[in-house]
């Protein structure tokens, strides 16, 4: 019976350590690719070393986990996850530390209440790792994925410091023998225990803080772009109020032109004025792009912008007042977007220069903005354009910043000297 309940909580913790490590990482497959990925490959994993602990020693086992298991596991998750650098080498340090404090203590405290029976062993890693689990996903899953996103200088450091605990829990776990057959060791095993937990609380605080300090920066090169957006806009309007003002000029001349006409006994010839005058006043003076105030204003102003450069503009806008997201942050994103394609297509010849606008909102609101460009774009691990030129890339880190709160996607395509931008909005 004993046997059976360290063996049973051998797989048990097997298994909950592969959940607890996708809970932490992202893969950058979708989601049920990296369900069947994941089941073919780590599930045989899992079983084949369940069985080599049935057939081996405990202590020959645990000198060869780390060629039977860890290896093999880090790399088949390093070849799935999304942050493939040293955040996934923390992550899966992090993963594997964690469990590994749960395995021991419940050996610790086993060995000495319940050595002859592993009861102890077995009733904490059955209900540790569900509470463990719950705490994660409850407390440490989302704000750790922010900070993954987010942060991305430091994790060199911590990765280092994060693979030397690993190590040094393996090694005093299993060298020379298994820690409860060596129990002068024991005062330095607590310790130990106890050390690696404040830590990695260390290391939260620190990549907490500077997860603040990136969301203010953001932020801060957020009201930027607001401001400079709406310097535009009021630039906009200064010149539709100018048009007014020389239209209420011209109708001053009208009605004097009537008023002389009319001194003279010509009806006719003021009728027919007035008619032409009517006509004049009731032609559209702009275009309507789409149904949205707001994103009609950008949509006019770039335009027209563009057009002043001798750029073509190719758009085709289904667009209604109501919208998945707020009307002032899409209309950023469009304008961040028009922006750096202007500014592309003021660096080709003339009859190269076309911009492309295509929205739909049936099945889901999609939003593609395309321009030739000359030179070289270079996109990063997760897809977004980068730059190495001061003050430049604040646009792209924008869409980047309102895709996350919007729970959007962007997708950046370079093909035969075409750039393509298509933001998806889930409904």
């Amino acid at each position: 019976m004993s046997e059976i309940l360290r063996l049973t909580s051998a797989a048990w913790s097997l298994f909950h350590i592969l959940i607890l490590f996708m809970f932490f990482y992202s893969p950058r497959f979708s989601r049920k690719k990296t369900t069947i990925i994941t089941c073919a490959t780590m599930v045989p994993l899992v079983i084949v070393n369940a069985l080599l602990l049935v057939l081996l020693e405990r202590a020959v086992y645990g000198k060869l986990i780390l060629l039977l298991l860890v290896i093999p596991s880090f790399a088949f998750f390093f070849f799935l996850a999304k942050h493939r650098d040293f955040r996934f080498v923390f992550t899966f340090c992090l993963v594997d530390t964690i469990s590994a404090e749960l395995i021991i203590i419940s050996m610790l405290l086993n060995q000495y209440i319940t050595p002859e029976s592993n009861i102890v062993m077995f009733a904490i890693r059955i209900l540790g790792f569900p509470l463990v689990e719950y705490f994660v996903v409850k407390k440490l899953r989302k704000p750790y994925f922010e900070i993954q996103n987010s942060v991305k200088k430091g994790w060199g450091t911590f990765s280092l410091v994060s693979v030397i605990f690993y190590v040094l829990i393996l090694v005093m776990t299993a060298f020379p023998t298994v820690i409860t057959e060596r129990p002068n060791d024991m005062p330095i095993m607590l310790i130990f225990m106890l050390l690696m937990p404040l830590m990695y609380l260390n290391i939260f605080q620190i990549l907490h803080h500077q997860n603040r300090l990136n969301t203010v920066e953001r932020e801060q090169e957020l009201w930027q772009i607001q401001s400079s957006h709406m310097q535009k806009q009021i630039a906009s309007m200064a010149e539709a109020d100018k048009r007014v003002s020389c239209e209420r000029h011209d109708i001053r001349h009208r009605l004097q032109i009537i008023d002389v006409m009319l001194q003279k006994g010509e009806i006719k010839e003021a009728r027919e004025f007035i008619s032409s005058t009517h006509e004049t006043l009731q032609a559209p003076t702009g275009l309507v792009y789409c149904k949205n105030p707001v994103l009609d204003a950008v949509f006019s102003f770039y335009f027209k912008q563009a057009q002043d450069k001798d750029i073509r503009i190719e758009s085709t806008l289904s667009i209604s007042e109501e919208l998945p997201a707020d009307p002032s942050e899409l209309s950023i994103v469009i304008a961040n977007a028009l922006e750096n394609a202007i500014h592309a297509c003021e660096k080709l010849p003339q009859e190269k220069r076309v911009i492309s606008c295509r929205c739909i909102e049936k099945p889901q609101f999609m939003l593609q903005i395309r321009n030739p460009f000359d030179g070289e774009v270079r996109l990063d691990a997760e897809g977004f354009p980068v730059t190495d030129a001061k003050g430049h890339g604040i646009g792209i880190r924008s869409i980047r910043s309102f895709c996350e709160r919007n729970h959007a996607q962007a997708e950046f395509k370079i093909e035969d000297k075409m750039f393509a931008l298509r933001i998806l909005i889930q409904k």
